[in-house]
């Protein structure tokens, strides 16, 4: 089914309004002999009916003038939320940028510090022995002279 066929079938009852609106009235001739009244007549209406479209005409332009410069001015409001979107959009750029570089730090220095972290426990753990050794020596030579003593 064409496309067209809907928009002709919902259009088609109004083809006789719009016709009889389109079409110039004048005065019927049937009959009656072309006389210098029956033109001046004619004359008249279509003198009324290009009055009545100049005027429509001038209304129309106005209308159409009215819509460009709204248009003009909608375009002009258009431009400058854009270009002010561009440059909220250069900013969060710019800021997403800072933001990778900080975590980039961030990352560093947690690396740094669980690098000292792991360091500080190992020395710890190793003076931990240290002193367990010394206190286990002492202890063995606390109980050797004990025994030294009481023999």
């Amino acid at each position: 089914m064409p496309a067209w066929l809907p928009v002709l079938k919902a259009a088609l009852p109004y083809v006789g309004n719009i016709v009889a609106a389109a079409l110039p009235v004048f005065t019927a001739r049937r009959g009656q002999d072309a006389t210098g009244d029956l033109v001046a007549r004619q004359i008249t209406e279509l003198q009324e009916a290009v009055t009545g479209n100049a005027e429509t005409v001038k209304g129309l332009a106005a209308r159409l003038e009215q819509a460009l410069s709204a248009i003009a001015a909608g375009e002009t409001d258009l431009a400058q939320r854009l270009a002010a979107l561009h440059d909220a959009l250069a900013r969060c750029e710019s800021a997403t940028a800072l933001a990778r570089e900080q975590a980039t730090r961030v990352e560093s220095v947690a690396a740094a510090l669980q690098a000292r972290v792991d360091e500080m426990e190992r020395r710890e753990n190793g003076a931990w022995r240290r002193e367990a050794t010394v206190t286990g020596i002492a202890l063995l030579a606390l109980i050797v002279a004990i025994l030294a003593l009481l023999r």
